[in-house]
């Protein structure tokens, strides 16, 4: 018999990261309300929650000054703003934002509702181009409530999308850059960086069935049991279940091996993340 049961990103936290996401979800909130944002940005495309990012603006953890010369309109989330009307005018497949601050991955995330790998060609503004654009294919929602939301881009060349995957491979590195941001029209997402390393194997995302709890079980014992030379893991976070809500920023496949960083939910602004897992109960 399959059970179903619901869980949002609060509640896919432990104890401490919970208290936490509450307090930064409030402060968000206060921040808004302040600053008189929060229904006029609704109406233009933004929220008050994305200045927020949740409780701070995340460009305070990048201590280098870059100028604003990333993606589309050259809109950057440095600011802790992005201005995702102007963005969907240029192209309505853009439906997030990430930002990994000490890196200069500060670009729009799309997914085409035509094919899975129409932006391994083509640029964020969709036209053809080598270089192509950070995106998710079509088995991962745009609302970012999946057990696993894999993002692709290239990092096998000189200036890729993601070619500053590749610095979490240095501990040092890896060790003092615990988080990026993911934008949404209507959220920011915080999610805490426990695991950046090689991955071998098939197609993540296909890999194993995500909407059971024994298929993201699988994932997590095949991640954790992985002993793969140069894998970068953080302390504490060697108790995932498949409650949480996982982010994996995954570079280009070769002869079946990409460079993946990870990242677990522990900031939802506005609340919304949630999902129903099924459970097979004899």
């Amino acid at each position: 018999m399959w059970n179903m049961n619901r869980v949002n990103g609060i509640n896919g936290l432990g104890g401490k990261e919970r208290k936490a996401a509450r307090m930064l979800a409030a402060m968000a909130l206060l921040f808004a309300v302040f600053a008189g944002c929060g229904s006029q940005g609704a109406e233009s495309g933004t929220s008050g929650t994305e200045r927020a990012a949740s409780g701070g603006n995340p460009s305070e953890e990048n201590t280098e000054t870059r100028q604003p010369q990333t993606g589309l309109l050259y809109e950057t989330a440095e600011d802790g703003h992005i201005d995702f009307e102007a963005l969907k005018a240029e192209n309505p497949d853009i439906f997030a934002w990430l930002y990994v601050p000490g890196t200069d991955i500060d670009y729009p995330v799309l997914q085409s509702p035509v094919s899975d790998d129409f932006y391994k060609t083509h640029t964020a503004d969709g036209k053809e181009g080598a270089a192509g654009a950070l995106y998710t294919e079509m088995p991962n929602m745009m609302n970012l409530c999946d057990f696993n939301t894999i993002i692709h881009g290239r990092d096998d060349e000189e200036g890729s999308l993601f070619e500053d995957l590749h610095l979490f491979e240095n501990p040092d590195f890896f060790t003092e850059h615990e988080k990026f941001y993911l934008y949404l029209p209507d959220n920011v997402l915080t999610y805490e960086i426990f695991a950046a390393y090689y991955d071998e194997g098939s197609d993540i995302l296909r890999r194993y069935d995500y909407t059971t709890y024994e298929g993201c079980d699988s994932y997590l014992k095949q991640m954790y049991g992985l002993r793969e030379m140069g894998k970068n893991q953080r302390e504490g976070w060697d108790d995932l279940t498949p409650y949480h809500f996982l982010v994996t920023l995954d570079g280009c496949t070769a002869d079946d091996r990409q460079y993946v960083v990870c990242g677990a939910l522990t900031g939802d602004a506005a609340g919304n993340i949630n999902r129903v897992i099924l459970d097979w109960e004899e």
